[in-house]
């Protein structure tokens, strides 16, 4: 495990949670890996029974599993439930398009396509980058959000709640083992140039060509990761 803590300054509760969320929503502790109150503790230089608080709020959320007399080990990708995740996520978002076509008038389109091209502006930096580095994450979040915004439906994506985390793994699992940020910044411009060219139809079969990301390197993730995936 690859900590990074002041292991003389304890943390808090919350500190410690979302230091452990995000290591595992980044692949630093992977898959099926198991993991030991006692280290975990030593990591952090907290209480048993911090963690011990820490474990039993990840595993309400499904990011670990804990078997009695067994251990306790970070939860495997299920596709299943990721595909599932991602067919409302693009249910959403095709809804957006078609309020953006429908409810915004075409000034305001307009400044939302000016919006969407300084962020394109900004993705094109990271091309040759092949992790999900944070700075390009915030990007692609933010690409998403200016649009969901622009009809004022950000509860919608709020619906979802913790089960998007779960996307959040997949996503840096999807990126890294396909290099996959030149094709994504491709596919964000398709996006947008459907909307310039007002194109609705266009726009929504690019978004769900976008967000649907299990279909193409199943069987590829499997073979090579199979302790991270469930059967």
């Amino acid at each position: 495990m690859s900590g990074i803590v002041n292991i003389n300054q304890p943390m808090s509760t919350e500190d410690v949670y979302k230091d452990i969320r995000k290591r595992i929503l980044k692949l630093e502790l992977e898959p099926g890996q198991k993991v030991s109150e006692n280290q975990i503790c030593q990591e952090y230089n907290v209480s048993r029974s911090v963690i011990r608080t820490v474990f039993t709020r990840l595993s309400q959320i499904k990011l670990i599993e804990v078997y009695p007399q067994r251990g306790t080990y970070v939860s495997m990708i299920d596709l299943n439930h990721i595909g599932d995740l991602l067919l409302l996520r693009t249910a959403v978002e095709k809804e957006v398009l078609y309020e953006m076509f429908t409810k915004l008038n075409r000034s305001d389109r307009l400044i939302l396509i000016e919006k969407l091209e300084l962020n394109m502006h900004q993705q094109e930096q990271y091309k040759s980058i092949s992790s999900y580095d944070k700075n390009f994450r915030n990007l692609d979040s933010e690409f998403h959000k200016i649009m969901i915004d622009s009809v004022k439906r950000f509860a919608l994506v709020e619906l979802l709640g913790d089960h998007m985390i779960h996307i959040s793994r997949w996503r840096n699992f999807d990126v890294a083992f396909d290099h996959r940020i030149p094709e994504l910044i491709k596919e964000h411009q398709m996006i947008v140039d459907a909307i310039k060219m007002d194109d609705l139809q266009e726009a929504q079969s690019c978004m769900a060509n976008h967000l649907e990301t299990i279909s193409t390197i199943n069987d590829r993730a499997k073979a090579q990761f199979p302790q991270y995936f469930t059967n």
